[in-house]
């Protein structure tokens, strides 16, 4: 089985039927915009079929590449990237459904304990949740451990846990939470002891398809710099990006360098010398004339290094010295053709 997950990357899409009966139990009933994320995605399906009960705006974050792009067809926003290299503003989104793979986490080091992403995801996650939002919460039921239900209690109210129906319920014997944010977090001994006799399946815990509860779920808040960006750089999505807008004019004016007919005003009058190094560094390339207009020149400014060694005597010894030197050249050719250099 472990093999199996890592294949697909612990990847479990929820079953048709458990979709339904969950949008069945979250209802709108304000008028305004809401948002709903997801952050292991998949293809998308849950996301969308929530939303479209909802009239929400749906936004997902995928890891599989494939699965992501079948994602981005269907939701209002599909990240295809690691939901850690995103930049997500906190409290945006009115539901955070997560049904977060069945596996464990890579460890960063030798040291470092490894931990289920059951509950890498719910502790990491939660901050893009707003006070009273309503989280979708769906995970085998023996991984609903002692530190899960303390997570749990500590940040939300009004919990109600549910079985799979049954037929879906055989495969990995799953379980749905629904949850309420609370706006102040407070611990609840009682409710995270529930919830760990529910992983250690010592408490009895009805089937989804018999429930008889909703949820209500709130506008999003309108945030005028909202942010829902991955950190990396879609090799694809920026080949797309330079087809339609193009990068050729932005890297010639990086690179291009500048011309008479561009205005320079210095803090200072250039003296000579300044006048040499600009032509030199090639910020003078090309024909230019003399004050009053006339007498054209094609001018190419040159740098190069040198190397001038000397000879010094110290105590009867011989030390021979060098010295790295600029060299600036400076050629030209005047309207007769001749060809004139300085340096």
């Amino acid at each position: 089985m472990r093999l199996a997950a890592q294949a697909k990357m612990g990847y479990y899409p929820t079953p048709q039927a458990v979709i339904s009966l969950i949008a069945d139990i979250l209802i709108r009933n304000v008028k305004g915009n809401i948002k709903l994320l997801d952050p292991c995605a998949g293809e998308g399906s849950a996301l969308k079929q929530i939303g479209e009960t909802l009239s929400a705006e749906t936004y997902g974050i995928e890891l599989d590449t494939e699965r992501g792009r079948i994602a981005k067809e269907s939701l209002t926003q599909c990240l295809i990237t690691d939901y850690m290299a995103t930049r997500i503003s906190n409290h945006a989104f009115s539901i955070l459904y997560l049904n977060p793979p069945y596996d464990w986490a890579i460890k960063d080091d030798e040291v470092s304990a490894s931990e289920r992403y059951e509950r890498t995801f719910l502790r990491n996650t939660v901050r893009y949740l707003i006070p009273n939002g309503v989280l979708v919460y769906l995970i085998p039921q023996r991984r609903l451990d002692k530190t899960i239900a303390k997570i749990l209690a500590y940040r939300f109210k009004d919990v109600k846990v549910f079985r799979f129906p049954e037929d879906e319920y055989k495969a990995f014997k799953q379980i749905v939470l629904f949850g309420v944010l609370k706006k102040r977090a407070e611990h609840d001994e009682d409710l995270a002891q529930h919830f760990t006799d529910v992983g250690n399946f010592k408490a009895i815990v009805p089937f989804l398809d018999k429930a008889e509860c909703s949820y209500a779920v709130l506008p999003s808040p309108i945030i005028k710099n909202f942010l829902f960006r991955t950190t990396r750089i879609d090799p694809r999505e920026l080949e797309i990006e330079v087809r339609q807008h193009g990068l050729r004019e932005k890297i010639n004016r990086m690179v291009k360098p500048l011309t008479l007919s561009e205005r320079i005003k210095p803090i200072m009058p250039l003296r000579q010398g300044h006048l040499a190094q600009l032509l030199a560094c090639g910020m003078m390339n090309g024909v230019v004339f003399n004050k009053d207009g006339r007498n054209p020149l094609v001018v190419k400014g040159i740098t190069r290094k040198v190397v001038d060694t000397r000879t010094e005597y110290e105590d009867g010894k011989e030390k021979i010295i060098e010295t790295d030197k600029i060299v600036i050249s400076i050629n030209a050719i005047n309207e007769h053709g001749d060809f004139i250099t300085i340096s």
